[in-house]
């Protein structure tokens, strides 16, 4: 059942599922840019949902449930279900939702199992919209759940630079869609560095690599995040020549043939690199 809701939630809302986190949202918005479906004085808006499993009450998910089936699901059935039997059996579930605490039963009544398709553990979303801040603000307080019961639930920032994950996106007055790689500085000063083991970090420096490229939107901003990227390994002890050897690698994987003496791309080679994974995203998708 799961698919079937989620294909019902995703033709009301025209929600685009992104597998691929980042690089599906990159490549969703620049081609938008491209089809010329970006306006000039257009504003992104980012949600964050907090922990769901613990935060919406029973009631306020079955009303929510049944708004959707009777007014988006055009046969008033799923897979041989009417819509009351499926209530039936949601609500069925709630009711059986227990869980267990310092050595004593209690029954769940807000939320549920993480792993349920009512009540996800954590979402984010990202949206464009063409007008002003306050016009989407009523607009949302209108249609919005309550939040009565449910404080915090949803993070939300408007703007026209947004960061969603560890991406940054702009839209510049003068019409033009430029993004880069986003760090919290309260998390991780340094998050390209983890702390695995000693021979992941050649695959790990070509991850950070190939984040680079398809967030970063020109060539200056992939040098930038190329000299962070650098300082980021010697700052852990890797050498130059380590560093400069892996960068070499992925140029020469993507048909860029760079010397590690001349890391920093110009502009015409920066293209093609970027056009080049570009295609290998797509084909990883095709793939899958």
């Amino acid at each position: 059942m799961t698919p079937l809701l989620c294909s019902i939630f995703d033709r009301a809302t025209n929600y685009k599922r992104l597998s691929n986190g980042t690089i599906d949202v990159i490549h969703v918005i620049e081609n938008d840019a491209q089809m010329g479906y970006l306006q000039r004085q257009v504003l992104f808006i980012t949600f964050n949902l907090g922990d769901l499993t613990t935060i919406f009450p029973h009631d306020i998910t079955m009303a929510t449930l049944t708004y959707l089936l009777r007014e988006h699901l055009l046969d008033q059935r799923i897979a041989d279900l009417t819509i009351d039997t499926i209530l039936q059996l949601v609500q069925f579930f709630f009711k059986t939702q227990f869980c267990v605490y310092n050595d004593a039963l209690y029954q769940q009544i807000h939320g549920g199992a993480s792993s349920l398709l009512l009540t996800i553990y954590r979402e984010q979303a990202i949206l464009t919209w063409h007008g002003s801040k306050n016009q989407f603000l009523t607009l949302f307080n209108k249609t919005a759940v309550s939040t009565e019961h449910i404080p915090n639930a949803t993070t939300m920032f408007i703007g026209s630079t947004v960061h969603f994950r560890d991406l940054e996106i702009s839209y510049t007055n003068n019409g033009t869609l430029e993004s880069k790689v986003y760090y919290d500085s309260d998390i991780d000063t340094l998050s390209n560095v983890s702390d695995e083991l000693m021979e992941n970090k050649s695959k790990q420096l070509c991850a950070v690599l190939y984040r680079a490229v398809r967030c970063c939107s020109d060539v200056e901003k992939f040098n930038s995040e190329l000299l962070y990227i650098q300082v980021s390994f010697l700052t852990f002890g890797f050498t130059s020549e380590f560093i400069h050897s892996g960068i070499q690698c992925f140029y020469q994987q993507f048909g860029i043939p760079e010397t590690f003496l001349a890391s920093l791309l110009k502009d015409n080679k920066y293209d093609h690199l970027r056009r080049r994974i570009i295609e290998d995203v797509e084909q990883q998708v095709e793939l899958k």
